[in-house]
């Protein structure tokens, strides 16, 4: 029986922010947060190297994608702007100027447009041919995090202080719904390409927010009991995976069936902990971060396969070659994930 392996551990200067992935180019991007002089590493896929280091503004803070294009954006939270990043020279090509203290980003690949948060309520809409401003989308509020679905060109947009998620008509770039979710709507939603429901995690309710997409309604509220941090799904099986807050003792991890919204199952997680989710194998990478350690189970049957030791912090998965990358205080850990069953 095949398991997951740890392939290379990679030595960067500093700690590791966000990290993305590249399935076209294989290639990784991750933050090297610092105020002063921010910038964005590139890890080479296939050799497990870094072979660039870009130069950004200060506290870069989130990274976004376009594939098709090869074009990295990043956003600057002290300098008020994004850098467009050309991924065929490692070069920064471009610094638009955004609204106050920009964090969140999301890219809408189909349409090559890219969506930023200001702290200012405003979204910005940047044209990923001109690397301009599109237009203004004011929400008012707090715009926090971004889910994009690119079927039906709808964009979702959490908001921290209204408690709400607003969606973006992607042709018009107009509101076209405002839904009530709960307290502070602050965690990356998951988005089930298939069925086209959004999962939001409400970090300050009790409740996990389902959003129907094919009528922008809100679906159900799930009552977990326990506050949430972090939201995954897995689309091919249809459960979503939702772990509480944790601040003091054990955590929970709750699975839900996506067919019904119900809960299929609850498990105990690490204090501190995250979670990320292989459709390709349903395998579950859960980190801890107390104890310097990532565990790896069957998402099904909760077996633990196999057990890392190594610093967890922001983990991607690249669904092309099933390898998962896990950042650390200086160094990302690169992880061969295998299905159980080799034929």
């Amino acid at each position: 029986m095949a398991q997951p392996k740890v392939i290379a551990t990679v030595r960067s200067a500093g700690p590791i922010g966000d990290i993305e992935v590249n399935v076209s180019t294989n290639r990784v991007y991750f933050v090297n947060p610092d105020t002063e002089a921010g910038t964005i590493g590139v890890l080479d896929g296939i050799t497990n190297r870094i072979i660039a280091r870009i130069n950004v503004g200060r506290l870069p803070t989130q990274l976004g994608i376009n594939p098709q294009t090869n074009r990295i954006y990043v956003t600057n939270f002290r300098d008020d702007t994004v850098s467009v990043i050309n991924g065929r020279t490692n070069q920064a090509i471009k610094t638009v100027k955004v609204g106050r203290m920009p964090d969140n980003i999301g890219v809408n690949v189909r349409k090559n447009l890219i969506y930023v948060t200001s702290i200012a309520g405003i979204i910005f809409v940047i044209d990923g041919k001109t690397n301009q401003i599109k237009t203004k989308i004011e929400v008012g509020g707090r715009p926090s995090r971004i889910v994009i679905n690119e079927l039906t060109n709808r964009i979702y947009v959490t908001n921290t202080i209204k408690n709400s998620v607003s969606v973006i008509n992607g042709n018009t770039q107009a509101i076209i719904a405002t839904i009530k979710v709960g307290n502070n709507p602050v965690i990356p939603p998951a988005l089930n390409v298939i069925t086209g429901r959004i999962y939001v995690a409400n970090n300050l309710s009790r409740f996990l927010s389902v959003i129907n997409g094919r009528n922008n309604k809100l679906l159900q509220n799930v009552q977990l009991g326990r506050l949430q941090s972090e939201v995954v799904i897995n689309p091919l099986t249809n459960r979503i995976y939702v772990s509480s807050a944790q601040v003091e003792g054990k955590g929970k991890l709750f699975v839900i069936n996506g067919s019904n919204n119900k809960i299929i199952t609850t498990k105990v997680l690490p204090t501190s902990s995250n979670i990320t989710i292989n459709p390709n194998t349903n395998h579950l990478f859960v980190g801890n971060f107390d104890k310097n350690h990532m565990s790896v189970y069957n998402a099904t049957t909760f077996k633990r396969l196999v057990r890392f030791p190594l610093v967890s912090g922001s983990t991607v998965l690249n669904p092309v070659t099933n390898r998962v990358y896990v950042g650390g205080n200086d160094s990302i850990t690169v992880i061969q994930d295998v299905s159980e069953l080799i034929f």
